[in-house]
């Protein structure tokens, strides 16, 4: 089902209407310059780093975004891991620390230790990436930008943060967070004070590339990503105050694709946020399509996409994912990198990632605001409806939203193969039949048809009357396949119904060429199979 809501202004979400009913709250926190106006939650916020490695794979050096590499690593200790969690804490516990803290960390990516080199490492690390994105952002936006310089560095490291360094947590268990994201914990450190705030626990990491600290950019990388977050959840499941049947992902650029992966390999993982993140671009779901896990029926949590005018980012490529229920908001006036903490540092040093048309503190609280409404309902599972209410201020930089709802999913192949053991054939069609009365047009993925005639073609359906009937049911939803229609051909022949399977035969010769579900050499022999099989029959 589609519902759009398109709105310039005012704008349709009840999200902020807490900035009414939380003002005094608002004016009871301590207040922040670095946290802007954002209405800060019940609890304190306590951070803390954790130092780990996987011994099982080799440590890798540190890469910058030009591939030099930096050599200041053991490969003995293991695979790295900085791990960096915010969560809800007792008031008054804790060493107040300031933003310094998270940059310095920077430099501690591949080597955990402490030293003045790290440190100047880290500083001159931190200026070179701001001044790339800031140049990236330019490029999008057409905006001017000075420099990022030493000296406005200075400003940012003094100011004070949230979170307090090694405070006590507050009894209980809290939903978790997970937010990878190439800069952590210095470019999303404000998202986490603000998520833990409201009662999450939250724990950014830096995916690193097979090789090298650098993520690749590729089919192989997010599966390598996917595999460092696996590690890393597996490490936050050990704290104590974690509630792990509450888990979302919030990621920003294309950590949101490994965010994608990870969900579509984990359903332990029950939402993911794009925070401007490349999810919704033909680049970013072509390396997506190319991993074997990423199939629409492994995807059913639902999906926050916030995005802003890009070029390459359309809600569109989403579509595919018909599981998921999926929320849309467009920030038309915004960049990607300003829903990082430079949204809020524009503040303290104007234009950092270069001009914007619109107000990127504004935005940035905006977008926060929207997504602890989305986590509060998918993950604590309030019962707001999601965009409806009035903006109190009507000078929002959100232009529009929209919804699309899931259509019900088939249910997974081991319960398919589980109900054919016990109830047969009858059993899968019937299933089929539901999910189509219910909207799902295609109730089974082309991947599962083919998992599933193998698995039948072992001792299950000797006659060749099941895997029949499977491809009638492959033929209903795929009709110009040519894959599906040889495969009917093929096993209508084998029982004996040689007029059906002539017609699907010459079906599959007159798709094969533009069917792009088939490699070159696929083609070649689906093509000489056809004929050969067609000879046959006559």
């Amino acid at each position: 089902m589609y519902r759009s809501k398109k709105m310039r202004l005012p704008i349709v979400f009840l999200i902020l209407m807490v900035l009414g009913g939380c003002q005094e709250e608002q004016e009871s926190n301590e207040r922040l310059p670095i946290m802007g106006d954002l209405v800060l939650g019940d609890y304190a916020v306590g951070y803390k780093t954790i130092f780990t490695y996987d011994g099982t794979r080799n440590g890798v050096p540190y890469s910058d975004w030009d591939g030099n590499l930096t050599n200041n690593h053991k490969p003995e200790l293991g695979r790295q891991y900085q791990i960096n969690v915010w969560y809800p804490a007792e008031r008054g516990s804790g060493d107040q620390i300031n933003y310094s803290h998270y940059v310095y960390l920077r430099g501690r990516q591949t080597n955990f230790e402490v030293s003045e080199e790290q440190n100047a490492f880290a500083r001159q690390t931190f200026i070179e990436q701001t001044q790339g994105l800031g140049n990236i952002t330019i490029g999008v936006l057409g905006s001017t930008k000075e420099d990022f310089t030493s000296e406005h560095l200075d400003q940012l490291l003094e100011l004070e943060v949230y979170g307090r360094l090694n405070a006590t947590p507050v009894k209980g268990k809290f939903p978790v967070v997970i937010y990878p994201n190439g800069g952590s914990p210095a470019f999303q450190s404000i998202t986490c004070e603000y998520l833990a705030s409201h009662g999450y626990v939250v724990a950014a990491f830096t995916p690193k590339g097979r090789f090298s600290s650098g993520m690749e950019i590729s089919t192989i990388g997010l599966e390598v990503a996917v595999d460092d977050f696996e590690f890393v959840l597996g490490k936050v499941s050990e704290q104590p105050n974690v509630d792990m049947d509450k888990v979302a992902i919030v990621a920003n650029a294309i950590s949101s694709s490994v965010g994608a992966a990870a969900i579509s390999r984990n359903n332990k993982l029950k939402a993911l946020i794009s925070l401007e993140g490349g999810l919704p671009s033909a680049f970013e779901q072509g390396l997506l399509n190319e991993s074997v896990f990423y199939l629409p029926e492994n995807i059913t949590a639902p999906i926050l996409i916030v995005y802003s005018s890009h070029p390459a980012i359309d809600p569109k490529y989403t579509f595919q994912l018909k599981y998921a229920d999926r929320y849309y908001a467009q920030f038309p006036n915004m960049s990607e990198f300003v829903m990082l903490n430079y949204g809020m540092f524009d503040a303290f040093v104007p234009n950092i990632l270069g001009e914007h048309k619109g107000n990127t503190q504004k935005g940035f609280e905006e977008a926060h605001q929207l997504m602890l409404r989305f986590l509060n309902q998918k993950i604590k599972h309030e019962t707001e409806e999601f965009f409806d209410g009035i903006f109190l201020n009507a000078q929002t930089e959100i232009d529009s939203t929209f919804v699309l709802e899931g259509i019900p999913a088939p249910p997974s192949i081991a319960l398919l193969k589980d109900r054919f053991m016990k109830d047969g054939f009858d059993a899968i069609e019937s299933i089929y039949e539901e999910l189509k009365e219910n909207g799902n047009l295609q109730p089974y993925s082309m991947s599962f048809y083919k998992d599933y005639r193998s698995w039948l073609a072992w001792q299950k359906d000797e006659d060749y009357t099941c895997r029949q009937r499977l491809y009638q049911l492959a033929y209903d939803s795929y009709p110009e396949s040519a894959r599906i229609n040889y495969y009917l051909a093929y096993y209508s022949m084998q029982v004996g119904q040689n007029a059906t399977a002539i017609r699907h035969y010459k079906n599959a010769l007159s798709f094969v060429e533009n069917d792009p579900d088939l490699t070159p050499s696929e083609k070649e022999n689906l093509i000489n199979y056809s004929k050969r099989d067609l000879k046959e029959i006559n």
